[in-house]
């Protein structure tokens, strides 16, 4: 029996209807879907070669951004990179200016640089967002550190040769090398910011400065004295660790302790100033109890009454 031709009408009128809307709804869903992130578009040119910097090539290598018979790497490879790990960490870099090319990096993670200890000079390129604590720990060698002037959430203000953030609404240091000088407006400095940093040989804190992270200093093997600035409460756990040059500290009276293995390995720690009337606690901060100790006129027996204190045998009067 056929089927009369109004009903084949309907029907074939209902599925151009159920088409059309399928299409109408992919085409909305199309049209409101965010745009992915767009590489930009770069100029090619070679920035390295086994004959300019080889131990880049031989890297890039093994991380696949170029092919492993590859002699050379672009701009366009470079375009692929958007986090670096520890994939430069103890490497034989001595110049890494090619890392401004790097123009989609967004993360440098935690160690991505340390012990990279022939490498002199870097610029942070203007798209990275992220620089975890320590990423340039243990670089001897670094003389020069900055940012690209485009970088919105990082820069290298007054030339201070290091890398400042924003973090709870203050600026911080985040990385430094043994020619930094920290700008008068930094209250923080981020944890290992100065770690293995053998050339430095003097520090000068900002009259602002509210915190020392942990392992700020560590292994500063030519720094000789420091003054803990006022408005710093707590010296961190391995704050000034294996510097072994170190001579002199001065506390200032707003320390109110000194954390765990503050300054361990201090071995020629001789002289230790405390203007605080009541002596700052001390959780195990000190290997060696040979320095002699200034404390406030009058002031001695408060310190020797304190059982980790009087472990410190020769005190003297401040004038």
């Amino acid at each position: 029996m056929n089927t009369p031709f109004y009903k084949q009408i309907w029907f074939l009128g209902g599925l151009a209807a159920l088409v059309i809307f399928a299409l109408c709804f992919y085409a909305i869903d199309y049209v409101s879907r965010p745009d992915g992130p767009k590489k930009p578009d770069v100029e090619m040119a070679v920035i390295a070669t086994m004959q300019t910097n080889e131990p880049l090539i031989t890297l890039a290598r093994q991380q696949g951004w170029i092919e492993p018979d590859a002699t050379e790497m672009t701009t366009e490879d470079a375009l692929e990179v958007d986090s670096i790990g520890t994939v430069f960490a103890g490497s034989n870099l001595q110049s890494f200016s090619e890392l401004r090319y790097f123009v989609c990096l967004q993360d440098i993670k935690a160690g991505a640089f340390a012990h990279a200890e022939k490498l002199k000079d870097i610029v942070i390129p203007a798209s990275v967002t992220s620089i975890e604590d320590g990423a340039f720990a243990y670089c001897p060698s670094l003389e020069t550190i900055s940012v690209d002037t485009a970088n919105t959430h990082y820069d290298s203000r007054e030339n201070c040769n290091g890398i400042i953030c924003t973090w709870k609404g203050k600026l911080m240091l985040v990385a430094g090398c043994k020619n930094t000088t920290l700008p008068e407006r930094v209250y923080f400095l981020a944890p290992q910011a100065f770690a293995g940093c053998t050339g430095l040989t003097h520090i000068d804190f900002p009259e602002r400065m509210e915190a020392i992270g942990e392992q700020a200093f560590a292994d500063c093997t030519s720094l000789k004295e420091v003054e803990i600035p006022q408005g710093v409460r707590f010296v961190e756990p391995g704050t000034f660790m294996g510097c072994t040059a170190l001579e002199s500290v001065t506390l200032s009276k707003s320390v109110e302790r000194l954390q765990q293995d503050a300054f361990k390995g201090c071995a020629s720690l001789k002289k230790i100033i405390t203007p605080k009337r009541f002596p700052p606690v001390i959780e195990q901060a000190f290997e060696s109890y040979t320095a002699t100790v200034y404390v406030p006129k009058d002031q001695q027996n408060a310190y020797f009454r304190d059982k980790v204190w009087k472990m410190f045998k020769d005190y003297k009067e401040l004038p």
